[in-house]
């Protein structure tokens, strides 16, 4: 069985290490894949199955909403459109001091709205409590 994938569309460098040292630590068993560009994601998920390449989905996608133009608004809407990527989770993962914007983005298709929190600790414990339970839903229920 192929690990599960874990997409983070997020700007921010420092924050995509700090979350693969909490999967690592965690021992949580995942590939993560890290986009800083919100196009280039949306390219790879929506359109490498229309070409009919047999790329492995993720799991869940935690999108950072402030480097979007309209906050992901779109990308959320064609996530959701899509019917190879309409189930997948997807996790607004918001800097703190970000305009709130959680109701368009959860009325578009958001499963969750999460703010960063600015202590590391608190951020990997944040991240990880998402990835639980987000990330491992589907691989629980065939084990049940």
């Amino acid at each position: 069985m192929k690990a599960p994938i874990i997409l983070m569309i997020e700007s921010n460098r420092e924050a995509v290490e700090l979350a693969r040292f909490a999967l690592w630590r965690s021992n949580f068993h995942c590939v993560l894949q890290w986009y800083d560009d919100a196009d280039a994601a949306g390219e790879r998920l929506l359109h490498a199955r229309r070409a009919g390449t047999d790329r492995q989905l993720p799991r869940l996608v935690l999108l950072d909403p402030a480097m979007m133009e309209n906050n992901g608004l779109d990308f959320i809407l064609a996530m959701r459109a899509a019917r190879t990527t309409r189930s997948i989770p997807i996790v607004v993962f918001a800097d703190a001091d970000y305009p709130p914007a959680m109701k368009d983005l959860i009325d578009a298709g958001a499963n969750e709205y999460l703010l960063k929190p600015v202590a590391p600790d608190e951020y990997m414990q944040t991240l990880l409590d998402c990835v639980e339970r987000w990330g491992r839903g589907r691989r629980r229920a065939r084990q049940a």
